[in-house]
């Protein structure tokens, strides 16, 4: 049956892109409130067509303000493996806007490649994976059982899917959890990924007078709570890359000789890199090789900073307060909880006389290790050197994938995480895209890796 299901879909090419770009284009922007309704039409989008395909599938509300979660099981088989696999239906917001060469969610090919926000991240990645699904039912069913969780939180670090998950373990029990949420180690090179950088997005509270001051009239005398913001920001990290902050390097766990030979014959390096970016530096911890800073070292950057006066023209204005956001990524053995307190200290020490600084946690996740010994891990690839041509290296990931941690923990599953995204794709940026190329084999990848998956078992 196998050759019949990819013949499926590969006669079906047209129609998977078609349903590809409607997803495109519902604007699921679960940052922003305005696009509420537009999360829940994503969700709406897939539970029809996962009950189109013979699956029973449902919206589950876990949380009042939190977006649906949507799941779907076919459970046909009397005995054999299940396969979960997960996805998320919401994207970042599209900002800014100029620089989008079409509009985000008005889907545009491009010389094979389709441009619109979530083409990547992470629509065309899941989507995948439900048509894999389509074309197993319509030649007659599934090798294996099947499951699919897809949340609407993911750009936000949402728990309704890790409360779902933890509160119906049980329930939810699978043999193999999949997850396609990032890309390729390099063009023509598929991955596993054997760890996942954790996540602590934090913001930076700076106060100082009651109220915005005359410049004129205090300064000199006033506290100015954008100077001590900036004192603060440059003190948590040098010039070089190192992370200033007392001790929050104490529990990174660094990478084996293995992973880094491994590695280290990808043959990626600095200049393609730097033309991957656009930039003619690429910054960061002395010491550290380019991938071992880019997936297993912690990090701090700032994403925003807030407050003052920034309309067109001049204002004299010393502000009351100014606030940043500010990220970390966290390697395995490092704690979010460990972690915040430790930048807490340490801004309240930064601070100049006469302002107050206070952290907020925004969102965390842990960092995760992922067994690559166990049973799914040949099956799978397999499937990448039936799908692509070329079996898959063992990396590490820079991103965070939350939930992972939920899977993990809660049910106890082999994961398989990887992705079918280009690395020039431009994830959280304008212009993303995804290969239509890489659409297509990424479903036959998932067909195969269903058979296989089956025959491994059987």
């Amino acid at each position: 049956m196998l050759e019949a299901v990819l013949d499926r879909a590969r006669q079906g090419r047209a129609q998977a892109e078609e349903d590809l770009f409607e997803l495109l284009a519902i604007p699921s922007v679960s940052a922003l409130p305005e696009h509420r309704h537009d999360c829940r039409l994503a969700a709406d989008w897939l539970v029809e067509r996962l009950k189109g395909m013979g699956m029973f599938a449902e919206l589950i509300e876990v949380e009042p303000e939190g977006q649906p979660v949507v799941m779907a099981e076919w459970l046909g088989h009397d005995s054999g493996p299940t396969l979960t696999i997960y996805g998320h239906y919401d994207v970042q917001p599209p900002d800014p806007l100029e620089e989008w060469t079409s509009p985000p969610f008005q889907p545009t090919i491009r010389d094979g490649v389709v441009y619109a926000r979530g083409a990547d991240d992470n629509k065309g990645q899941h989507l995948a994976g439900l048509k894999a699904a389509e074309h197993w039912f319509a030649a007659g069913r599934p090798p294996l059982n099947l499951r699919f969780l897809i949340e609407g939180e993911e750009e936000v670090g949402g728990r309704s899917l890790p409360a779902y998950v933890r509160a119906n373990a049980d329930r939810l029990s699978t043999d193999y959890l999949f997850i396609a949420d990032g890309s390729f180690a390099a063009p023509g090179q598929p991955e596993l990924v054997t760890a996942l950088r954790g996540m602590l997005y934090t913001e930076i509270e700076v106060t100082g007078p009651r109220v915005d001051l005359h410049s004129g009239i205090f300064g000199g005398i006033a506290p100015n709570p954008f100077n001590s913001l900036a004192h603060i920001l440059c003190g948590l990290k040098d010039r070089e890359g190192r992370i200033l902050i007392p001790g929050f390097y104490d529990d990174v766990e660094p990478p084996s000789s293995e992973e880094l030979e491994g590695w280290a014959s990808l043959g990626i390096d600095e200049e393609q890199q730097k033309r991957l970016m656009g930039v003619d530096e690429l910054p960061g911890e002395p010491g550290f090789s380019l991938l071992e800073r880019k997936w297993a070292r912690p990090t701090l950057d700032v994403h925003g900073v807030m407050g003052g006066f920034t309309g067109a023209g001049s204002k004299t204005v010393i502000p009351a307060r100014a606030r940043a956001k500010v990220s970390m990524r966290l390697v395995p053995n490092q704690q979010p909880a460990k972690v915040l307190a430790q930048l807490g200290e340490a801004v309240a020490r930064l601070a100049t006389p006469g302002t107050r600084a206070q952290v907020f946690e925004l969102n965390s996740a842990l960092p995760v290790r992922i067994d690559t010994s166990h049973p799914g891990i040949e099956p799978a690839r397999r499937a990448f050197a039936a799908a692509y041509g070329r079996s898959p290296v063992l990396v590490r990931e820079g991103g965070s994938v939350p939930v992972t941690v939920d899977f993990q923990q809660a049910l106890g599953t082999h994961l398989l995480v990887t992705g079918f995204g280009l690395p020039d794709d431009g994830l959280h940026s304008p212009n993303e895209r995804m290969s239509l190329d890489q659409y297509h084999r990424g479903t036959e990848m998932v067909i195969h890796l269903m058979d296989e998956l089956a025959r491994a078992e059987s």
